[in-house]
């Protein structure tokens, strides 16, 4: 089983009409829409896509971890989008749980660390 990216948006934007006022100094909150390939369903995959400069000056202390956020050195959404189109190719595995725990390596997978209930305790 392969994934298939269904869509790339911005969060709090007017999407990728957005523009910011330094293009070497923003952060900005994105979400893709990964499901398997020739599937309708999606789910969704988040992630930040930041400059190096806006993390250093918002983020960066004395250490850091950098989990889920593309790093570009200007703003560039084709980059964005061929990134994330390269991590759903790379992505496969025998099931849909398999590839999406893949993507989530590099992406916020919105059913990340979920744990169906137990029907025993119900």
């Amino acid at each position: 089983m392969i994934a298939e990216v269904k869509s790339i948006d911005l969060i709090d934007h007017e999407n990728w009409a957005y523009w910011p006022d330094d293009v070497e100094d923003f952060c900005v909150a994105a979400e893709a829409m990964i499901g398997p390939l020739g599937e309708d369903g999606a789910e969704i995959f988040s992630f930040e896509v930041c400059t190096p400069k806006w993390f250093s000056k918002n983020r960066l202390g004395l250490a850091a971890f950098a989990r889920n956020i593309v790093f570009v050195s200007e703003y560039d959404e084709q980059a964005v989008k061929n990134l994330v189109y390269e991590i759903a190719r790379k992505a496969d595995g025998n099931s849909w749980n398999e590839v999406a725990n893949k993507l989530s390596r590099y992406l916020r997978w919105e059913f990340e660390d979920y744990q169906a209930p137990d029907p025993s305790s119900v």
